[in-house]
């Protein structure tokens, strides 16, 4: 039997499809992950040049687009844009992306060998932070320069994050950290930023948005929204790479049931041209082409500076997208606030104690799956949503309990 919760998301995802606007014959369309402020510039770029065709967007969720390429209405959508390569796998998975022709497919650099038969890698990304700088200012505090910067305690309610099981950009952040860090230092350090969260954005770049509107004083973001709005000349901005992290290619692929196939593929080879390629340079889109750019570009030391950073494991990535983004809402988002007033209790007990209480701390980080299971195939391809949240809730309840009563006992 359903859960209510299964039945609105499905009465939710039906009544999205029910909107999908008409679609005009001669219209390319594209289906994307992107805020339409992210790709406008591109395709308006597009109506200029000799014997373009009309193309439009459809900006969905990737959860939405996967649902809608699973309907009658996938015909209508030709291209699919997206910087998550979660979406294009579970697309590929199920036959949904058309094949490529052979002068496309040889196109293979930043591209995961796991999505290499149906898809392109056209641009790049890094991830960052976009500060605002009078907020910074009045926590008495320097532009924050990692991620480890980002637990600080000055910076208590002024973080904005994205959450990872709305938004796949986040999603990689997260799974980078904990590919980069191990599984058990990463959420430790997660869970600490956390503590500094006041706003948990819905879609990744609702971060910038709140950051601009004074909500946050660092957002938790990838660069080409950040530098969408320092590029308006906007004093109080300004943005800053993680360093060391892995760089967010853009992909694109066709869709099997398209029937301008030939158009979208024209569409694609525009993105990988000379022309295409200098266009995303332009503030209006401030991604990274996969070419290299002249010496004398201003862009150019950034883009090697990306080409640089060490590359993401994609298979693991992916086999664990569920574990990681259940165990992130889980551990983290839903139970926020008492995480928070168990940190602030073991932070006054050290104090008094002037000493501090490594057992205590043991405690709080320990979690319900362990670092061999977070790799481990057998559990991961059996992994049970169902089974594991009762087992997660067992876990929890005992782990509160466990801190509370080793708090009390402590002289």
């Amino acid at each position: 039997m359903r859960t209510k919760r299964q039945r609105f998301i499905t009465f939710l995802t039906v009544t999205l499809l029910a909107f999908v606007p008409p679609i005009k014959a001669e219209e390319l369309v594209i289906g994307t992950t992107f805020a339409l402020e992210g790709v406008q510039h591109l395709i308006n770029e597009w109506h200029k040049q000799p014997d373009s065709f009309p193309v439009t967007t459809l900006n969905r969720t990737s959860s939405s687009l996967s649902q809608l390429l699973s309907t009658d209405k996938a015909r209508e959508v030709d291209l699919i844009l997206s910087s998550s390569p979660m979406l294009f796998y579970n697309l590929q998975r199920k036959n949904k992306l058309a094949a490529l022709p052979d002068n496309l497919a040889h196109n293979t650099r930043f591209l995961p060998d796991l999505l290499k038969p149906n898809t392109v890698a056209f641009a790049l990304s890094g991830y960052g932070m976009l500060f605002n700088l009078p907020l910074l200012e009045q926590a008495h505090l320097p532009l924050p320069q990692s991620w480890q910067d980002l637990t600080h305690p000055n910076l208590q309610g002024l973080v904005i994050i994205s959450s990872p099981t709305r938004s796949d950009t986040n999603h990689i952040m997260i799974e980078a950290l904990l590919q980069q860090y191990g599984w058990q230092q990463g959420w430790e350090l997660i869970e600490k930023i956390m503590l500094n969260v006041g706003t948990i954005s819905s879609r990744s770049f609702g971060v910038v948005d709140k950051v601009q509107a004074n909500l946050g004083a660092v957002g938790i973001t990838i660069d080409n929204y950040a530098h969408i709005l320092t590029a308006q000349a906007q004093s109080h901005l300004a943005f800053h790479y993680f360093p060391h992290f892995p760089i967010s290619p853009t992909f694109i692929a066709v869709a099997a049931e398209s029937d301008k196939k030939p158009q979208a593929f024209r569409f694609i080879r525009f993105l990988l041209s000379p022309t295409g390629q200098h266009i995303l340079t332009d503030p209006q889109m401030s991604k990274y082409p996969i070419i290299p750019l002249p010496a004398d570009h201003p862009k150019a030391g950034l883009q090697q500076q990306l080409f640089a950073q060490p590359p993401l494991n994609y298979p693991l990535l992916i086999k664990r997208q569920e574990l990681v983004k259940l165990l992130f809402e889980q551990h983290l988002i839903h139970r926020l606030n008492l995480r928070k007033a168990h940190w602030h209790l073991l932070h006054q007990k050290e104090h008094a104690l002037k000493r501090p209480l490594p057992e205590l701390r043991h405690i709080l980080t320990a979690l319900p799956v362990s670092a061999e299971q977070a790799e481990d195939d057998e559990y991961l391809t059996h992994f049970n949503r169902s089974q594991e949240l009762l087992n997660w809730q067992h876990f929890f309840i005992a782990q509160q309990l466990g801190f509370v009563n080793a708090l009390e006992h402590l002289e």
